[in-house]
């Protein structure tokens, strides 16, 4: 049977995880006047600065939405509920809510507690997962995006739908235009950095490293081979450019967790 306390516990749980004005309203009835919020070192007094907090969009409102969220368990006149999120990306692992009561069963006072998602293990060479995302960037309708500024210091930025994965810690384009601003820049100044963002997915990581164009007909034949058909149909002729980029650094992260790869550049 749904006590008092849990099911108040259930209200706050609903205006968390959603921010809906409503639920929002709901919830006014089951907090203490003097009701405190901590959230790790924050802490919140009174109903309107805990509403306040617990009210509308909040960076992390999407993630507690699709969490699996414990039903309250009533022990020892408290209430504890825990927000699980396996497949959350940056997401933290885990968050515990535990409510305290005063006399007349409403919130007094509630502490949430963040379990941190452990990073995976930081690797020297591309993880697996980040490449199969690269290669299948252009197909899935989020390509990468390429940074990088010429000999003056001129920032220039492009979306580049050939961007593969070209060995452990490389990845490699086609540049359509071999004498173009890009590989222009990059002889200048081979530092670049590229992104790739999936909001959909909760996937985003970016690779900083140094670019080259090579010349050498089996990189150039391998380089136009691995890109997508669609960009080979652009240059039928092959007269662009193999670029190679050695990555030397890349952080981020997946569904599967947090990435980090790291190696001295060469």
């Amino acid at each position: 049977m749904t006590s008092a306390r849990t099911w108040a516990a259930q209200h706050y749980v609903n205006a968390l995880r959603t921010g809906e004005a409503l639920a929002v309203v709901r919830l006014a009835d089951h907090l203490a006047a003097d009701v405190v919020l901590t959230v790790g070192p924050a802490e919140f007094s009174g109903r309107d600065a805990v509403l306040a907090r617990v009210a509308g969009k909040w960076p992390l409102t999407s993630v507690y939405l699709q969490g699996t969220w414990s039903y309250p368990v009533d022990v020892d006149d408290k209430v504890t509920v825990v927000g699980a999120f396996p497949a959350a990306g940056a997401a933290p692992e885990s968050v515990t809510l535990t409510f305290s009561f005063d006399g007349d069963g409403k919130i007094r006072r509630v502490e949430q507690v963040i379990a941190p998602r452990a990073p995976l293990a930081a690797t020297d060479t591309i993880p697996d997962v980040a490449r199969s995302l690269v290669n299948g960037a252009l197909a899935n309708g989020t390509p990468m995006t390429m940074a990088c500024s010429d000999a003056t210091g001129k920032p220039l930025l492009s979306v580049r739908g050939s961007i593969q994965a070209y060995s452990d810690y490389q990845l490699s384009a086609w540049l359509r235009h071999g004498d173009g601003v890009a590989a222009l820049a990059l002889a200048a100044n081979p530092r670049c950095s590229l992104l790739y963002w999936d909001n959909k997915a909760r996937a985003m990581f970016s690779f900083e490293g140094l670019g080259r164009v090579s010349t050498d007909e089996t990189v150039r034949n391998r380089v136009y081979d691995l890109s997508p058909e669609v960009e080979q149909l652009h240059d039928l002729d092959r007269k662009g450019a193999a670029l190679i980029i050695d990555i030397t650094k890349m952080t981020g992260f997946t569904a599967a967790g947090m990435l980090r790869m790291a190696r001295e550049a060469v």
